[in-house]
Formats: C-alpha cells, structure tokens, sequence
C-alpha cells in the first residue's frame, strides 16, 4: 500500500534513470525567422541554425507512469562552442500519464511542460496526421506523406539527429530555478542555472515525407510565434530505448535575466497578469 511516508527503497527508485522506452511518432523541421528564435534563446546559448525542430510522439512504456503523448518545438543551439543540442520552448502532454511526465520533467530538470487539452497522432498506411489542441484551439496541425522530404539538402542533417541502429547521447539544454516569496507577499525565481540533460536514445525505426504544417497560439501557448517559412521535412521514428541518464549544471544566471524565459512555457497567463 501507498503511504504518505515512503520507504527508504521508494525514495532510492524514485526517478532513478528515468526512460521512455518504446517511444514513437513524428519528427519534423522547419525554416523560419531568424530573428524571431534568436529573441527566444537565452545567453549563453547560441543558435545554430534558424531552424525549429519538433515532435509529436506517444510515450509508450516510460518508466515513471503510464503512457502519454507529448508535442515540443526547440532551437538548435550550442553551449561555448562545445555542447551542441536542443533549446525546447515548450512541451505539451497528453493522456493517461501526462501528469507524472509533466512532473518528472519539470521538477527533475526544469522542463517546460505543460498539460494540452487533447494530443492526436494517426497513422494510416502511408500518410499520418498530428494535432495538439489546448485551450480550445488547435495550436499545432502536421500531415505527413511517405517519401522524399520537402528540402532534399536537408536530409543528411535529419539522418544525422536520429542515426538507426544505434545509440546516440543528446543533449537538451534547460533553465533549472527555484521560487522564493517574499515578505510583501511576491514570488521570484532563484538560484537559476543553466544545466544539460543528457539523454541516450536508440532509433530502430526512420521514414522520411514531406510535412504540411500550420502553427495556431492560444492565450497561452504562442506557437505561431516561431512562423512556418519554409517546410524541410518530416519523419515517421521510433526509438526503442530513451534514458536521460545524467544532468549536468552548466553555469549560474542572474535571476532577472534569466526570468524573462521561464515563464510562458510553464505557466498561464492568470500566473503573471492582473
């Protein structure tokens, strides 16, 4: 039986290299404008490439609860020219263990998650379709096609991010905080840092198509905020194993500058206007 007092061989398991096996669905790339994702990207992170990449994927066998689906958009970026890897604006979550992925994210690693209000993925032969509704609007809508990829110069690199049959270390890059009230009553972030999540994924399954994709925002989900210029390709995947193995803290941030980016993909606009 659960207790409100866990034992000691609970606390050891708790988040103990979290997984999420058997996980697959849609991959994607887009061109868009440079400007508007370099705004996006906190320093000391530089972007790589003016190129918004995304998923819609179920989460079939995670370790830390039941399945779920999951939709991101992220930046390419690299760390003092060093570290190269993913800037996630957003993570939206879906189904029956949406919850306790969007807990273990963002109370493990800072992820910005949130719960969508519904997560759709098919697939049907050679075609598929991907929605994300929250708030009532449909803030993400992707058909995909078997076949060649919109913007053929771009498959070595869309080959390069999930190479089959073998296993790959990632690097997803995240501001991790604290919040601290104060005596008048307000709330400030703290103890802001930059960390890397380091994530070892195994891919068994690449398709690649073409993409067809709109962007819409909600009242709080600006999603068309990175606009759709130019379409570079999509994927049908899969990956067998995905551990985030280790999280690595990278650099301290002044609290006032890193602010400014945490709050969107985290919480509600009610959590920040009056």
């Amino acid at each position: 039986m659960t207790s409100y007092y866990a034992s000691d061989s609970a606390v050891k398991q708790f988040l103990d290299n979290p997984s999420m096996n058997d996980q697959g669905g849609l991959a994607f790339a887009y061109g868009t404008d440079p400007a508007a994702l370099a705004k996006l990207v906190p320093a000391p992170l530089k972007l790589a490439a003016p190129v918004v990449v995304g998923y819609v994927v179920k989460m079939n066998k995670p370790n830390f609860g039941p399945a779920y689906l999951e939709q991101t958009l992220y930046a390419l970026v690299s760390y003092k020219d060093k570290l190269m890897g993913a800037y996630p604006f957003e993570l939206l979550l879906a189904g029956p263990g949406a919850e306790a992925g969007m807990v273990a994210g963002r109370e493990g690693a800072g992820i910005p998650k949130k719960l969508a209000d519904d997560i759709q993925l098919t697939r049907d032969g050679n075609t598929a379709h991907a929605s994300v509704t929250r708030h009532g609007t449909k803030v993400l809508d992707l058909n995909w096609t078997a076949g060649d990829i919109n913007e053929p110069s771009f498959l070595p690199q869309f080959a390069q991010m999930m190479p089959l049959n073998q296993a790959v270390e990632m690097n997803s890059f995240f501001i991790n905080y604290d919040l601290e009230q104060a005596q008048d009553g307000s709330n400030h972030f703290i103890n802001t840092s930059l960390v890397t999540t380091q994530m070892t994924s195994f891919t068994d399954q690449l398709e690649p198509g073409k993409l067809d994709l709109t962007l819409a925002s909600s009242i709080d989900d600006p999603l068309n905020e990175l606009p759709v210029l130019k379409p570079l390709g999509a994927g049908w995947y899969h990956f067998k194993t995905s551990v985030m193995h280790n999280t690595l803290h990278l650099e301290d941030l002044d609290p006032a500058k890193a602010a400014p980016y945490l709050l969107t993909g985290r919480f509600d606009h009610e959590a920040y206007t009056k």
